[in-house]
Parts: structure tokens; sequence; C-alpha cells
């Protein structure tokens, strides 16, 4: 299995990610077109052979996206999308209470297969890794032949299922995907009856069939919960319940007001639950995921926030091009794919717009900034209709919590 790897211009660096060893590696011009082409041979075999023999941490391939998102947010972009979001279909199996999204049937003039499957082959020649999600991504027809494009080229893939159809599936699955380089994340509200009560009856115990089948066969799974008013109380004993399973992550979300949620929980009780559930790791043994830990040297009057619009970009079901699945909003739609390629699109000067100036606010003085570097923008739009403020999770704001 070759090396995932990214050349990027404005630094003059390639970066790879070996998925045996687990090591990321910066790589000099010359030694990435000896990767890339795999030639000479002899010299393709012995950096193969020291990527093969590193011996530190062990990363995943998240860890090399968040790392090629580091880069991209000190140098202004990164010069091509490494990650691109493709909502396959609104389409679902199941009605949550609190989609985002309002999925249940496909909307009218989705992509077809054929066309997801054009623009995977271009991505193919820039990206490092396909995220596919919907709506529910297993229910669409044409799914293993996207995947199996998108494999072609060696890209990662990350699923985002409700796990309801993942252990009918995974033997198929398996077919395409390697456990070294792919993951799921699968959806979880609470405890069976709150999950139900959100998703509908039977779909916990399915989701927990799937996630138990995809960890046998070895493949990472991380743990989305969206915290809301029907389940915030209940989340930390879904949390103990993954005690001694290997799963990845426990990441959290706080539900914002959009598709069929109507109201969202203050947020200071989200961020009082983060902090419970983190109390509770040593314990439990699974990392709770939420925010940015690592600390870069950015400026609070010019500074991009997030993956969004620096690693990342985002293709709706109809082929309309944002900076993510979220930040749907009037302003902030930078194309379609049915019109323009997705390389024509990520060089379009609108993506500056995502560019927050945060000089004048609290992120001057803060010590957190380098690590938080403002919260998410999305949701500093949706609560205050503007990006150039601190997001809502701003703990200095909340009493410096």
């Amino acid at each position: 299995m070759p090396p995932l790897s990214y050349f990027e211009p404005k630094v003059g660096r390639a970066y790879a990610y070996d998925p045996r060893s687990g090591g990321i590696f910066e790589l000099m011009p010359d030694e990435y077109e000896i990767l890339v082409r795999k030639e000479p041979p002899g010299a393709y075999r012995h950096l193969l052979d020291e990527m093969r023999s590193y011996s530190g941490p062990h990363r995943s391939v998240s860890d090399f996206i968040g790392h090629l998102t580091s880069i991209g947010i000190l140098h202004d972009r990164l010069t091509y999308p490494i990650n691109i979001i493709l909502e396959l279909t609104t389409a679902c199996n199941l009605r949550c209470t609190h989609c985002y999204v309002s999925a249940g049937e496909p909307l009218p003039h989705e992509l077809s297969t054929e066309e997801w499957v054009r623009l995977v082959q271009s991505a193919g020649d820039f990206a490092v890794q396909i995220t596919l999600t919907g709506g529910e991504p297993l229910v669409h027809p044409g799914f293993l032949d996207i995947l199996a494009e998108a494999k072609k080229h060696n890209l990662a893939i990350r699923i985002l299922t409700n796990g309801t159809l993942l252990s009918e599936r995974i033997s198929e699955l398996s077919g395409l995907l390697d456990p070294r380089l792919d993951s799921f994340q699968v959806s979880l509200d609470g405890p069976r009856d709150v999950h139900d009560s959100i998703r509908g009856e039977g779909s916990f115990d399915r989701a927990i069939e799937g996630i138990r089948a995809a960890l046998e066969r070895g493949y990472p799974v991380d743990i989305a919960v969206t915290v809301i008013p029907e389940n915030r109380d209940s989340i930390r004993e879904l949390y103990r319940s993954f005690s001694g399973l290997p799963v990845r992550s426990f990441r959290v979300a706080w539900g914002v007001a959009l598709g069929r949620l109507q109201r969202s929980v203050p947020f200071s009780s989200f961020l009082d639950l983060v902090e419970a559930l983190r109390h509770e790791q040593g314990d439990v043994g699974v990392p709770v995921a939420y925010g940015s830990n690592e600390e870069l040297p950015v400026d609070p009057s010019s500074v991009y926030t997030c993956p969004a619009g620096v690693s990342q970009m985002f293709v709706s079901s109809t082929g309309d091009v944002y900076p993510c699945p979220i930040f749907r909003f009037p302003g902030y739609v930078f194309g379609n794919v049915r019109s323009e390629d997705l390389l024509s699109i990520w060089n379009k000067d609108d993506w500056k717009k995502l560019k927050r100036n945060l000089s004048g606010t609290p992120c001057d003085s803060c010590p957190l900034f380098p690590s938080c570097r403002g919260g998410c923008p999305a949701r500093a739009y949706l609560v205050h209709g503007d990006l150039n403020v601190p997001a809502p999770d701003c703990r200095w704001l909340d009493g410096g919590r």
C-alpha cells in the first residue's frame, strides 16, 4: 500500500502519511517525486523502508488531514482541497427529529451515480480523503460504484452513517475498504430508549450491531453525538457504555437549530457536559473529541479558523459547493460541480470571505486564541449573523470557565 501524499507549492514541501507505521513525514520535492513516480525503484524502496521503520506515535489519517489543515491555516489556505465531503443524497432510512438537512426523501435533480463517479475521478488528482455522507449514504444505489472509484485513486475514505445498515453491508464494503486508511463515523443520540425516541424504534440496536461489525473487521469507528435538549442528560450514560470497547473517539457536537431541530441547549450547558465527559475519560478509556487542542501562531486580525475553505470543501447532493455541511448560508455557495470543475471553484476569491477579523474582540488578549482561533465560524454566523465575532462556545465570554 503506497503512502498518502500531498505537495504544497506555497511552502515547497511535501507531506506523506504511511498507514503501516502511522508516521507523518515532511519530504523535499525530489523525495516527493520519487514517492509519486516510484522511480528510481531503489530510491523508492529505500524511502518506503525509512517510513515503515518509523517507531514514533501511531497517527491516523484524521491526524494527517489535521496536520495539513494547520499548514493551510498558516499559509493562507492549501493550494488544493484535500478533504472533499460528498453529500450523496438526502434520502435516508430514518427520520431523525433533529436532522439538520431534514433528510428522508431525495431532493429533485440530485447528482447521478455517473456524475459522482466523474467528480471523484477528478478529485483523485489532488485530494487525500473523500468523506461520504447524506442523508444516509449507504442507501444511495450507486454507493459501491462511487466507493470503488475513490479506491482506484488511493483516496482515504470516511463514511458518516447512522449505522443501521452497516452490519448487513460490512462484507461487501470490506471488499473495497482498508482498515489502515478508511473509517466509519456512526451517530448515536443516547442509550436505547433516548436514541430510539429520536431516530425510531430498533435503530439503536441496529446501530450497535453495525459498530460491532465494523470493529470486528478492524475498522476505526468514531461515535458522533449531537447534543440536543432531548438527550443532554443521558449522554454520560451513553459514554460510559463504551468502556472497554475499542472505538476511536466519542465526538460531541452542539445541535444547532437547523432543519428539523427547532431549539438548542444553552451553550454553557453543552460545555459543562463536555467537561464532565472529559473528567471520565480515564475510567472509560475513549477519547472525548471536541474542538482543537493544537496551538498555532495566528493573528486575530486575519485568520482562517478551521478546515472549511482551508483544506476542505463540501458538495451537496445537487452539486452546490459550500465550506462545510453546516455552512449553507446565502452568499456562501461558491459554485456548482455541474457547471464548473472542483479546482476552478476552489480557486475563486469568494473563499476569502471565510477569513475572519477578530481584532477588537476578546480574542485579542485571550490566551486560548492560538488553539480555538475564535471557534467555529458556522456557529458564530448562526448565532450572531457575523463571522467576525467569537463563536458562542467562547469560555472567556462565559465567565472564563
